[in-house]
């Protein structure tokens, strides 16, 4: 069975058609990277997958959970246990610590905060990032992008939906982080879907989908 199953998805903006009768099928533990040029609609179509873009046609499916029959609350529910994200731009908040940063997603999710905390420790840890610097300040682009996976990974997600991570970051500094990425992703089995720009990612990818004319090409 699938993780996330979509089906004739539409997206318009205006007269613009970004997603065109778009399907996609992505089964837990794989690595799919989405390539397509600027302005294509790559973000829209992560936003659709992470149910944060509602206003589409089609269908879509989420650990076989019909997302259009879900309420405001419910679809929350669902991103908190099923979906982790990645931002392009990291959307950490500067006045926090790394780890403050990393907890929050699992303080919202319910639980304790000795057990978010134990549960960020456990990550951080793994991407090596300290944990009690802040991100304007202290820590550099590439430990402020593992911050932001940290975040996403906090609450064991299903499937980690990501923005190009590592846009602006050198390639030694990409190669650390998809390193890291790969480990997690196979001890962890989640799904990663990414965006990416850089072609020396692509090599690590189960599949290649290019985003064109509104729906996804394989890349062979």
């Amino acid at each position: 069975m699938s993780i996330i199953e979509a089906r004739n998805i539409e997206r318009s903006f205006d007269d613009l058609t970004v997603l065109s009768g778009l399907d996609l099928d992505v089964a837990k533990g794989e690595f799919l990277a989405i390539v397509g040029r600027s302005g294509v609609g790559k973000s829209t179509l992560l936003a659709v997958l992470g149910t944060h873009d509602l206003d589409h046609g089609g269908s879509l499916r989420i650990a076989d959970t019909a997302t259009g029959e879900l309420s405001s609350s419910e679809l929350a529910a669902l991103r908190r246990k099923y979906l982790g994200f990645v931002f392009q731009d990291f959307h950490l908040l500067p006045s926090l610590t790394a780890m403050e940063n990393v907890i929050l997603p699992a303080v919202f999710s319910g639980g304790t905060l000795e057990e978010a905390r134990a549960q960020a420790e456990k990550v951080l840890d793994k991407l090596s990032v300290r944990t009690n610097e802040t991100p304007t300040s202290l820590l550099s682009r590439g430990e402020r992008q593992r911050v932001a996976v940290a975040r996403g990974l906090v609450n064991n997600p299903s499937v980690l939906l990501a923005d190009e991570p590592s846009a602006s970051l050198d390639e030694e500094s990409e190669k650390i982080l998809f390193d890291l990425l790969d480990d997690l992703r196979r001890q962890q089995n989640f799904a990663l879907i990414a965006v990416v720009h850089s072609t020396a990612v692509l090599h690590r990818a189960d599949r290649i989908l290019e985003l064109k004319d509104g729906i996804l090409h394989e890349v062979v």
